[in-house]
């Protein structure tokens, strides 16, 4: 779980939204997984931290009884290092032998390995006998990997090699991509010596500043793992207007650069009170229920094959559980608003998902060509085009290059303003990408003359695929063209279409094709 220390570009985001109470070119490769998914079960776990924050090993059966009742199939259990073996001579297994022995027989398991004793990092003011957070000796870390991987292979299949690398709190003293690639490579053919049935899962890292694991890549991290993983923590934003749907996209120029890989969210959730993210509680209980149901089923929808909530109980002062704290670590009874929200989407998956509301199409860009007319930015153009079309005759190629530098943007704005329904809440539009992660906006104009920009989703994979986004009740400062108070109010026209780097000052090229842009209520 990050901690409030480490939460410089996500608390900057998080703080800046709170104010609105709202939201390289490669080869080619084939089309990547569609964003919208009918095939694939949905599966939901939960951070369970039975083996690392009970103080009691007889509590063990009452927290296996508990994820029972949730109706989780999966579980992630951290194994920490330290807690097995505080000095180099001497280990102690109980809590996990106990814990794995009850939860084999009803969950899948993923484990994560990590937190090493001082004794194992090269940090010389560790306490030798105590937890660190210091990047571990590779080899050391990799030997006592392949041990516990050994020892747990009949229960456990699925590895997870440390926790939020990308995090300067668990990575000390500061996070390093290529380090963490090494760490990797030298602990997967470790794994693979004892037990080459084990699949391992990347480190979680936060998806909306992607440059960790793109160095990551770089160094070779694609080659050792099956499974990337994501904490898309959005805390306290509602789903529906933070982005959260659009995480998955974020890694798309790293799938078409190194191969499509499934993708878990292995920790997200929401506190029901003053948290490390939310430090004014701006979530209470009922509202994190409500999050959670609307939260999982996005994430789903975006093509994430797991989710795991974090977590099943609160901590002292951080209430991100399902269950309260109430007298400490080992009582599981005071159950919150979302453990029934929990037992309802993990029990019935298909029943939570949001049927697509009735749209009103806007615009199939079947006119007259020039109505749309560039901008004072020179990074592009925005032509019919008849080479690639979703539906009817043509649709619209916005050809862009943007040099390394600063944030580039480039704004088509729309000679003959187009309107929107009244009361629509959603705006959707039909996009072919080119394998970016380039954002595609929105500039909408209400009723006072006020214009707001509105994120709609990075373009993504080659392949027709269909973004969404939601009309937040406010726009942020940062998003107003002008002056405002960043309510919108109808009627609603789109004033111009925006295409902006991403990430900033980058550098790319690239064509992607635009069609039929609708809206629903």
């Amino acid at each position: 779980m990050y901690q409030r220390l480490n939460h410089v570009w996500r608390l900057w985001s998080c703080l800046l939204w709170i104010i609105s109470l709202s939201l390289q070119m490669t080869p080619v490769i084939p089309p990547i997984t569609p964003v919208l998914r009918a095939t694939a079960t949905p599966q939901l776990g939960i951070n369970s931290h039975l083996a690392t924050r009970l103080h009691f090993v007889t509590s063990i059966p009452t927290g296996v009884a508990t994820i029972n009742a949730s109706g989780t199939t999966w579980v992630r259990e951290d194994i920490h290092w330290y807690r097995v073996q505080r000095t180099p001579h001497a280990t102690n297994w109980d809590f996990y032998d106990q814990t794995f022995t009850a939860l084999a027989p009803n969950h899948s398991i993923l484990g994560v390995l990590g937190h090493p004793p001082g004794w194992a990092t090269p940090d010389i003011t560790d306490d030798p006998y105590d937890y660190s957070f210091a990047a571990p000796d590779p080899v050391l870390f990799a030997q006592w990997a392949a041990r516990t991987v050994q020892r747990y292979r009949t229960q456990i299949r699925y590895w997870q090699i440390w926790n939020e690398p990308d995090n300067p709190y668990f990575w000390r003293p500061s996070p390093d991509p290529v380090a963490y690639a090494k760490l990797v490579h030298l602990t997967a053919r470790a794994i693979a010596q004892v037990a080459p049935e084990a699949i391992i899962v990347a480190a979680g890292v936060n998806p909306f500043a992607p440059a960790f694991l793109r160095q990551a890549a770089q160094a070779g991290l694609w080659n050792d793992v099956s499974i990337i993983a994501i904490h898309p923590y959005v805390n306290p934003l509602h789903p529906d207007y933070s982005g959260l749907a659009t995480a998955i996209d974020m890694l798309t120029p790293l799938f078409a650069r190194y191969g499509r890989r499934p993708v878990w969210a292995t920790e997200v959730g929401w506190s029901s009170g003053p948290s490390d993210l939310d430090a004014t509680g701006i979530v209470d209980a009922n509202q994190q229920a409500i999050n959670l149901r609307t939260g999982i089923p996005l994430l789903w929808q975006s093509g994430v094959d797991v989710v795991f909530w974090y977590a099943l109980k609160d901590e002292a002062h951080n209430p991100y559980g399902l269950i309260s704290w109430g007298n400490g670590s080992d009582d599981f009874t005071p159950k919150k608003t979302a453990w029934q929200a929990f037992r309802t989407v993990a029990t019935a998956p298909s029943s939570v998902a949001p049927s697509p509301p009735p749209s009103t199409p806007i615009t199939s860009f079947e006119g007259q060509p020039g109505v749309w007319i560039r901008g004072d930015e020179p990074y592009g153009t925005f032509e019919q085009s008849r080479h690639i079309v979703k539906s009817g005759s043509f649709a619209m190629a916005l050809d862009y290059s943007f040099p390394v530098g600063a944030n580039r943007y480039v704004v088509f704005r729309q000679r003959r303003p187009l309107p929107l329904p009244r009361h629509s809440r959603t705006i959707s539009v039909w996009v072919y990408g080119d394998n970016s992660s380039n954002l595609l906006k929105l500039w909408l104009k209400g009723s006072d003359g006020a214009i707001v920009q509105l994120a709609v989703a990075p373009v993504g994979a080659t392949g027709w695929h269909q973004i969404h986004a939601n009309l937040p009740p406010q726009f942020a400062p940062w998003d107003r063209i002008g002056a405002g108070d960043g309510i919108l109010r109808e009627p609603i026209t789109i004033e111009a279409i925006v295409l902006d780097d991403e990430p900033d000052g980058w550098g790319s090229n690239g064509t992607l094709y635009i069609d039929d842009i609708s809206t629903s209520p």
